[in-house]
């Protein structure tokens, strides 16, 4: 039996995600605060892994149920879905009770709870990732005057791998003065970061070389497998339409070739991970909103781990992640001694000779729509 405890989380979550909604996306930002108004809706979640009770994935097992083609009336106020959706109101206008009875009635969507985990493959992330990798590239041991050193990907928590594939994307880089700088122009999916502070990030002028590249995640997603491929699109805001739309071209584009991606625990695999990487190229080790999955045993395991590797191998870990959800890490501060826990801290670690540094590259939008560059590339 649920205790009082637990419940009070689960509708505190919802809570505080409606929060986040209020203001841009209307839809979720209804059925959030309704969930966090209503224990019996929010207490679903207990049928989920306990890893996995965050509001996001209740919202995405009733989207992926919409989505799926289940002719249901809540339909019509999913900008995903209907090219017109109905606007949120009340009354006859309230996606609510619809929203409600499937999420306590309807079998598929109970299922869903049971058997799926939330996979934000959000491509957005790879803008502020960009200048991160560049600027290890050309400062690597190795690298040769004025070029860069081969890297070895290896991302945490890859779902299906899209950001393992950053060097097929373009790139829009907007500033409040001046043109902006695009990097890969005419690329199939152009992707778009404002510019916020007095630095320019390290952009790179040519392409990454890119030696090897791999993922692991818990539940893998298949691209060629329909359901998963869609349960990608689920797990996006369907008020977003950016986000909706950055999905589906990702998806298309590493659909004929897509990144390998091994099924297993992060911690346990990132070591053989590294290990094939090449000799000749440095292994990067990379999570984007992977972390905050992690309890703080297991956050704190997996950079001791990563210390290890680092003690007989230059290597370099490389993430971005809210720092409150990161209790296990120690974060590093702002370079300038600015106080703020609200954004995204974007954080590279190095391991050289043995040696340990962490700086703080940025601060950045959770999707990468914006990102303020802390100071010069090292």
């Amino acid at each position: 039996m649920i205790g009082e405890r637990e419940a009070d989380d689960l509708t505190a979550m919802f809570r505080e995600f409606a929060q986040m909604c209020e203001g841009g996306l209307p839809l979720y930002h209804r059925l959030a605060a309704a969930t966090a108004d209503d224990r019996e809706v929010a207490d679903r979640l207990l049928l989920a892994h306990p890893d996995q009770r965050q509001p996001m994935l209740l919202l995405a097992a009733v989207h992926d149920h919409l989505l799926a083609g289940e002719e249901d009336p809540l339909r019509q106020w999913y900008p995903s879905i209907v090219s017109r959706p109905r606007a949120v109101g009340s009354g006859d206008d309230d996606p609510w009770p619809y929203f409600r009875r499937l999420a306590l009635d309807d079998p598929g969507v109970a299922d869903r709870l049971r058997t799926r985990s939330t996979q934000t493959n959000e491509v957005g992330r790879c803008a502020p990732l960009l200048p991160a990798l560049a600027g290890v590239a050309t400062s690597a041991p190795g690298a040769p005057p004025g070029g860069v050193r081969p890297l070895g990907l290896v991302e945490l928590g890859a779902s299906a791998g899209l950001n393992l594939l950053l060097d097929r994307y373009g790139y829009r880089y907007v500033r409040s003065a001046g043109p902006a700088i695009e990097v890969v122009p005419g690329a199939p999916l152009v992707l778009e970061c404002a510019l916020r502070g007095p630095h320019l990030p390290p952009l790179p002028t040519g392409p990454l070389h890119l030696a090897s590249r791999v993922g692991v995640d818990l539940h893998p997603v298949d691209l060629h497998h329909r359901d998963d491929a869609r349960w990608l699109i689920a797990c996006q805001w369907p008020d977003d339409h950016d986000r909706i739309d950055r999905a589906r071209a990702a998806i298309a584009l590493a659909h004929g070739d897509p990144p390998r991606v091994v099924a297993g625990d992060a911690v346990t695999e990132v070591g053989h991970l590294v290990d094939g990487v090449p000799d000749h190229a440095l292994p990067v080790v990379f999570a984007t909103w992977m972390l905050s999955y992690l309890s703080p045993d297991r956050q704190a395991e997996l950079v001791a781990e990563l210390g290890r590797i680092g003690t007989s191998r230059d290597l370099t870990f490389v993430y971005a992640d809210h720092p409150p959800r990161l209790p296990g890490i120690d974060v590093p501060p702002r370079p300038d001694g600015k106080v703020d826990d609200r954004p995204t801290a974007l954080v590279r670690v190095d391991w050289r000779d043995g040696e340990r540094s962490d700086v703080r590259l940025a601060d950045q939008h959770p999707h990468g729509t914006w990102m303020e560059w802390l100071g010069p590339a090292r």
